[in-house]
């Protein structure tokens, strides 16, 4: 007689990919938030305390200056590196990493509406539209008891950036109305494709101190509108 192996737990694991917003940058300029304060983090507590029965693993995988299609080495040259901006250059290897995943949250575009890139607010959401057919046909990415089923996506909209002499210094004039305009046009290509929608811009705002990030105060709400979402999912 062999011992059965124990059954395994409900265990939900979501892949946060974003950006500087994701991975945490402080406005006040002091680096990154601390541990257990940023959002993907009080996500998952949240997440724990609203269905504990369930074991929830959330993946912090942000990257400052990332966006949906473009590299920008001026953007990463800012932060000390040469690294490529891109999202879709480095979603699949994430998908891969940390499969077997049930939601990918889908947090970008604010870098995408730097004047210098010259994109649209039309142009920045077929990026959107393209990550999320990356993710559909990403091989084997999905649940544990159902992997070829493509997980669940969350579209998350960028802040509403506001104009101040340091999202100025960075590149986002005129980053205030496009952005703005992208949580329409978000809301559209997500009922179009079939996934989920968060419009943080509802939620939380940026910090004056800079105009694109937010602050340790912000986190929390953050974390509590998308844990609502995603319980509600589960």
């Amino acid at each position: 007689m062999t011992d059965a192996e124990p059954p395994l737990p409900d265990h939900r694991r979501i892949l946060c990919f974003g950006d500087s917003n994701t991975w945490g940058f402080n406005p006040n300029g002091s680096g990154r938030i601390a541990d257990g304060l940023r959002w993907p983090q009080q996500l998952a507590e949240n997440l724990h305390e609203r269905r504990p029965a369930m074991q929830w693993h959330v993946i912090e995988e942000g990257l400052n200056s990332r966006t949906w299609l473009l590299d920008d080495p001026i953007g990463a040259a800012r932060y000390g590196a040469d690294y490529s901006c891109s999202g879709r250059s480095t979603l699949m290897t994430s998908l891969h990493s940390h499969k077997p995943l049930d939601t990918v949250v889908l947090a970008l575009g604010c870098n995408d509406c730097k004047a210098y890139l010259n994109l649209a607010a039309e142009q920045i959401t077929t990026g959107a539209q393209i990550l999320i057919h990356d993710i559909r046909r990403a091989h084997d990415c999905g649940p544990r008891a159902m992997p070829k089923q493509s997980p669940a996506i969350i579209l998350m909209t960028p802040p509403a950036i506001q104009i101040t002499p340091q999202s100025l210094a960075w590149g986002f004039e005129g980053a205030d109305e496009k952005s703005i305009a992208l949580a329409e046009l978000y809301r559209q290509l997500a009922a179009e494709m079939g996934v989920i929608y968060f419009n943080v811009q509802t939620v939380a705002s940026p910090s004056q101190l800079d105009g694109v990030h937010f602050d340790c105060s912000n986190q929390a709400l953050i974390a509590d509108a998308l844990a609502e979402l995603i319980a509600a999912k589960a």
